[in-house]
């Protein structure tokens, strides 16, 4: 869990829950991973403390009194649309997934919470805001970005050659398919290319990520195998 609390120790959150003892919980054992939990028994009080505090992650209960929690979160996204937005319920009915989902909230988690599943959520979430919205995972923590060309893991920005990016990108277009040798020198060279200087792109990219990312089908090509 270390991984996880060093993506989140930096982060704010609001905790909206109308049951004592479920806020209590998740308070005490979220605020070991975050750098700071505020809490908030309604949607009324809650929305008031957001406009006062820049909190990058908020969970909510749908039920609650006066305001529902699926409210609250509409709210917050018409204020803050990049704010990580997410809902708790007791229900899993046909009703509440479809609210949910036409309150434009980023995940739905039914009681009882499994912290440990939250916690990757929202670490897996803000790695790829590291990287903007266009961000694609490439397994084990690294996440490439299309729009800035370049990876990162861990709020870490590993930078690519422009081969490096040409090369990933057609693997990922290849979507886990093979690319044969004729088919990465015709996209990425443009030219005939000897076998040693594709492998040295191959290397270069394992060096930066991890040895299995790429896999080698011998005599035919490569492929992006993620993990």
């Amino acid at each position: 869990m270390q991984v996880i609390h060093k993506k989140l120790h930096s982060l704010n959150l609001l905790v909206v829950e109308d049951d004592e003892s479920t806020l209590k919980h998740l308070s005490r054992v979220l605020s070991i991973y975050f750098n700071m939990v505020d809490t908030a028994n309604n949607a009324i009080d809650a929305f008031e403390a957001f406009k006062k505090r820049s909190f990058d992650v908020v969970i909510s209960d749908i039920e609650m009194p006066q305001v529902d929690g699926l409210h609250l979160l509409q709210k917050i996204a018409l204020v803050s649309p990049k704010t990580l937005r997410i809902t708790i319920t007791a229900f899993n009915t046909p009703q509440y997934i479809n609210r949910a989902i036409e309150s434009d909230v980023h995940f739905y988690f039914k009681k009882p919470i499994d912290i440990d599943e939250l916690l990757i959520v929202i670490s897996t979430f803000c790695s790829k805001k590291v990287l903007g919205d266009k961000a694609v995972s490439l397994g084990n923590g690294y996440f490439y970005n299309s729009a800035n060309k370049n990876i990162a893991k861990d709020e870490v920005i590993i930078l690519l050659t422009k081969k490096e990016v040409l090369l990933l990108e057609f693997l990922l277009y290849k979507n886990g398919n093979i690319a044969s040798i004729e088919e990465i020198e015709n996209s990425v060279w443009n030219e005939p290319v000897t076998a040693d200087a594709i492998r040295m792109i191959i290397t270069s990219l394992r060096k930066k990520t991890y040895p299995k990312l790429i896999k080698n089908i011998k005599g035919i090509g490569y492929k992006i195998d993620i993990t």
